[in-house]
C-alpha cells in the first residue's frame, strides 16, 4: 500500500511542480550531479529483519523537475537490489528539503526474504537538511514491491539514514 502511496505523491509532485510545471514538458536542464550513501534497517511484514547500505549516483541533467539516478543496495542476508530511476527534490525552506524518489530495479534475493520475484519497483520519501554547500544529510522510508506483477507480493521496507555529497564532474 505505501509504495502506491509514495509513487502517487511522486506523480502528483511531478506534473504539479510549482518550478516546473507539465505544460513546459520536461526541457533537460543542468544540476549538481551528487552521490548518496545510506544505511538501513530492513523491515518485513512489521519486523526489523536485517540491515542494508545503499549507493546512488545522481546525474547532472534533471529532465524537467525529475534528476536521473543509479542505485544498488546489499542487506546483510545478501538481498541485491539495483535499479535506475528518478527523484524529485523540493525545497522547503534554505535548509529543508522534501524527496520523493521512484527506482524500477532487478531484485537477487540471496538468503533474503521471498519478495515473488525478479524486478522490484522502489519509491520512498526523505526529509533532508543541507548541512552547508556540499553536504545533506535526510532520513527516509521506502517501500519495494513488484507492484502486484507476480502472484506473490508482499513487499519490503526500509528505514534510512542518507549522507549525500554534491559532486564536481
Amino acid at each position: 500500500m505505501w509504495g502506491g502511496i509514495y509513487a502517487l505523491i511522486f506523480s502528483v509532485s511531478t506534473i504539479l511542480s510549482a518550478d516546473n510545471p507539465i505544460k513546459n514538458g520536461f526541457p533537460v536542464s543542468e544540476t549538481k550531479s551528487y552521490a548518496k550513501h545510506t544505511l538501513s534497517a530492513v523491515e518485513f511484514q512489521n519486523q526489523i529483519v536485517g540491515q542494508e547500505v545503499q549507493y546512488s549516483f545522481y546525474e547532472s541533467k534533471k529532465f524537467g523537475p525529475l534528476q536521473r539516478g543509479q542505485s544498488i543496495s546489499l542487506t546483510d542476508q545478501g538481498g541485491l537490489w539495483l535499479g535506475y530511476g528518478f527523484i524529485r527534490k523540493i525545497t522547503l525552506t534554505d535548509y529543508i528539503g522534501l524527496n520523493f524518489d521512484f527506482f524500477p530495479g532487478i531484485y537477487f534475493k540471496n538468503n533474503e526474504v521471498d519478495l515473488g520475484g525478479w524486478l522490484m519497483f522502489r519509491s520512498g520519501i526523505e526529509l533532508e537538511y543541507l548541512l552547508d554547500a556540499d553536504w545533506t544529510i535526510s532520513l527516509g522510508y521506502d517501500h519495494r514491491s513488484s507492484g502486484d506483477l507476480w502472484e506473490y507480493n508482499p513487499g519490503l521496507e526500509t528505514v534510512k539514514i542518507s549522507l549525500t555529497k554534491s559532486l564536481i564532474l
